[in-house]
């Protein structure tokens, strides 16, 4: 029997969905997470008058890289040329091999339709991430400078999660028809779900709008076999036939459970994998080094990322937002609130993370309590005592703010009573999301304040996601694009398409790691999109987080209950631990906007065990 989703598809996460028989009753996961770069061009160039015939391209290895101002005019203008003395190697490994294979017959310039770009200085397109223009190219492309790359084409595959039903889609119920490939250069079939009809336009807007040096960037589909709940063998299985068959240039994965088998088993093939690649430590990163390409952050960078707030804004103040008139101004006391929950591994690596860096910097934590299972708004296995006695621990041991490293939990909470300490939590896509904080008791989740890696989710139609689709399909039914703009694909595509056009010509995972990081850091200054650049043996774009307090009258643009997390500073995002000083209230404004965003979570209705 297959899964019916009732909003949006399933939320970018790690393996929690299918651990489990539990109903999967919210998995919207609004992830419009886009990174601003702005994108002047005025660096000096070679030839002045034919400055956007020619690629962006990044320094070579011996040069050091460019100095960092605030836009992407840092990443250099050159023909082809000298991209081919910039990128030449010595080395045979299947990394290097865009460098030094496919030579085609000098002489024979190839020149691409002209890119309709805009701004001023010019980019790509519309969106605050887009590089900088190149309206056309004039050169060599060096044919088929890695696998799934030839002089025409870039071989892509989008791997979708099989054994769903989609209940909302345009055409009705949609069933996803598991273990089937879809050609988006073929002709359309008439009963194609609505997930591959949406990557059609995709692959239009993508290839009319991005440079990829006279190619086309081939779209190909898959759903998963495997069933409900996929092993690593099916997920293996399906790689090596996936490969087999497209040899892609890269992957973007959707699958749930078990998706690192898959991503691991085409990293050994060479294929370059994007996505949110949520959760992951850095050591997962690194053992595929230019081949795993994630858009949130890592879960050591998120570490520092909610410590340095606790750091800056908590620790060196007393008591100010508690629920407890009796603590305020007190000396604050620490408890710290954690998954024991073996599935989630991810979640207990953050708390190791997070305990030894707020204590480093005097956080005194008098008392440490578990919750044993993370991800769910309910969970009717678990009973609530392990909550309740962790509220009398805290209160015995003079707790007044809870520090929270990620996993959503709502029964500590519905089992406070009168209790109303502060809460500071790690913002994981799950517990930052609207829709699961409805489920917490608002007396108690007023009082906590969320740090957060996710983006300003406005209402769809004023989405970035839907501004760039309909401007290839303007009469797109939006049930249908819901589900692509709340799974994220528009920002992986975008990761994709930017990694083509600042690689240059020859393509390959060499050519597109010094392309990346080129890009330099610079900070947001939009509330839909973060801060985007790649440090130093880094593979993840998000650097950056955003302060979030909890109103439980507040009214989310994508949610018709109420209670919001609201934007402190209205948004205003803050790299890495440059947070303002001050303490936490000192953010709030009066024109804290409520985010749309909605993560995702379970239920689990099984009672509990007889143990």
């Amino acid at each position: 029997m297959a899964v019916a989703m009732t909003e949006g598809a399933r939320p970018r996460s790690t393996q929690w969905a299918r651990k489990y028989p539990p109903l999967l009753i919210l998995a919207a996961a609004a992830l419009i997470v886009l990174a601003v770069l702005p994108s002047s061009l005025n660096l000096p160039q070679t030839n002045p008058s034919q400055t956007l015939e020619y690629a962006p391209v990044p320094p070579d290895d011996e040069t050091p890289p460019p100095p960092m101002p605030g836009n992407l005019s840092s990443l250099g203008l050159a023909g082809s040329s000298s991209l081919e003395e910039s990128f030449a190697t010595t080395t045979t490994t299947l990394l290097d091999e865009e460098l030094g294979g496919g030579t085609d017959p000098r002489g024979r310039p190839k020149v691409t339709g002209a890119k309709n770009c805009v701004g001023d200085p010019p980019k790509q397109t519309e969106d605050p991430l887009a590089p900088p223009c190149v309206v056309h190219f004039e050169g060599d492309n060096f044919g088929a400078t890695y696998q799934g790359v030839s002089r025409e084409e870039v071989q892509i595959l989008v791997y979708f999660e099989g054994f769903t039903r989609y209940t909302t889609c345009s055409k009705g119920s949609e069933v996803t028809p598991d273990g089937q490939y879809f050609d988006l250069m073929e002709r359309a079939r008439d009963d194609e779900h609505c997930l591959v009809r949406i990557l059609r336009g995709w692959q239009q807007y993508f290839n009319d709008r991005y440079q990829a040096y006279g190619r086309f960037v081939h779209f190909h589909a898959f759903f998963a076999t495997g069933g409900l709940s996929p092993s690593a063998a099916s997920r293996k299985a399906d790689a090596a036939d996936n490969y087999a068959k497209i040899k892609p240039f890269a992957v973007l994965s959707y699958a749930v459970e078990n998706n690192d088998a898959y991503l691991e088993s085409m990293a050994r093939k060479g294929v370059l994998n994007f996505g949110a690649l949520v959760g992951r430590p850095a050591e997962f990163f690194s053992r595929f080094p230019r081949l795993m390409w994630g858009y949130y952050p890592s879960v050591e960078q998120q570490a520092r990322m909610f410590s340095s707030y606790i750091c800056t804004k908590v620790v060196p103040y007393r008591v100010s937002f508690s629920g407890n008139s009796g603590d305020m101004g007190k000396e604050r006391k620490y408890g710290l609130w954690y998954t024991s929950d073996r599935n989630r591994p991810e979640l207990r690596l953050l708390k190791d993370l997070v305990k030894q860096q707020v204590t480093a910097c005097g956080a005194d934590i008098v008392s440490e309590q578990t919750f044993p299972s993370a991800q769910y708004v309910q969970d009717n296995s678990n009973p609530p005592k392990y909550a309740s006695d962790a509220n009398l621990a805290f209160q015995q041991a003079g707790v007044t703010t809870i520090i929270w490293p990620g996993g959503l939990e709502t029964q500590l909470s519905k089992t406070s009573g009168n209790w109303k300490p502060e809460v500071v939590v790690a913002g994981d896509l799950f517990v930052d999301g609207n829709a699961e904080g409805q489920y917490q008791e608002p007396n108690f989740w007023s009082h906590a304040w969320v740090v957060s890696n996710v983006v300003y989710t406005p209402l769809l139609d004023d989405s970035l996601c839907y501004k760039a689709y309909v401007q290839v399909n303007p009469t797109v039914p939006k049930s249908d694009l819901r589900f692509s703009c709340e799974a994220g694909t528009y920002e992986d595509l975008r990761q994709l398409f930017t990694g083509i056009q600042v690689a240059g010509p020859r393509l390959g995972p060499t050519s597109v790691d010094k392309g990346f990081r080129a890009i330099p850091k610079v900070p947001s200054s939009n509330r839909q999109t973060p801060a985007c650049y790649y440090e130093p043996g880094d593979y993840t774009c998000t650097k950056d987080a955003v302060a979030q307090w909890w109103d439980p009258n507040g009214n989310s643009p994508n949610n018709d209950r109420p209670g919001c997390w609201r934007m402190a500073e209205d948004g205003k995002r803050y790299i890495g631990g440059d947070w303002p000083s001050g303490d936490v209230p000192t953010q709030r404004t009066s024109a804290d906007r409520c985010n749309g965003f909605n993560g995702g979570g379970l239920t689990n209705p099984n009672p509990p065990s007889a143990t």
